[in-house]
């Protein structure tokens, strides 16, 4: 006649379910911090200067490349890895023997690529053309960055597509929104 549940509370479900609700957040954030603290943020760029001197003269490279109209179509053939930039801009340019490309993974630094792109036979329409080659054609989303070292600097975002148009970052954005 009388169903009193007699069992210490330790033996019940309902205390151990209430008591791992915030266990389980406490675990979570421990488990953060520690990730905090054996990663770099991957994503700041750093020299022996300081972040002020690299960030001022990657704006100058954007600059001089839009004062220029440097822009670039990059080709890729996915299969074999092979890359093929034609650049466009003034007449007066003085075009490198070889430029940087840098495919930069959104999230890991070390899945960063660096490609040596060497000078090759200008095209059809007389414009430069650069080829390299990937060791391994990255999937997902990349930034992109074509560059002459501190002279000029292009950039864009990369898919998988087998061309890509790069600028000069906000070449096409005057920052007002």
């Amino acid at each position: 006649m009388n169903d009193l549940d007699t069992k210490p509370w330790y033996r019940q479900f309902w205390p151990w379910f209430i008591i791992a609700l915030p266990a389980s957040a406490v675990v979570a954030s421990l488990y953060t911090v520690s990730l905090a603290v054996r990663t770099t943020d991957s994503l700041v760029v750093s020299s022996e200067n300081g972040m002020d001197v690299v960030a001022s003269r990657q704006l100058a490279a954007e600059r001089f490349a839009a004062e220029h109209g440097i822009s670039a179509t990059l080709r890729f053939d996915l299969e074999s890895g092979a890359i093929h930039a034609t650049l466009s801009g003034d007449a007066t340019i003085d075009w490198p023997k070889t430029l940087e490309l840098l495919f930069s993974h959104p999230a890991f630094a070390n899945r960063d690529q660096r490609i040596t792109m060497t000078a090759a036979m200008p095209d059809s329409d007389g414009n430069p053309v650069w080829s390299g080659h990937f060791v391994d054609v990255p999937g997902g989303r990349w930034y992109v960055v074509l560059a002459d070292g501190d002279s000029w600097r292009l950039s864009g975002s990369w898919s998988g597509a087998s061309v890509l148009q790069l600028e000069p970052a906000g070449a096409t954005d005057d920052g007002q929104g």
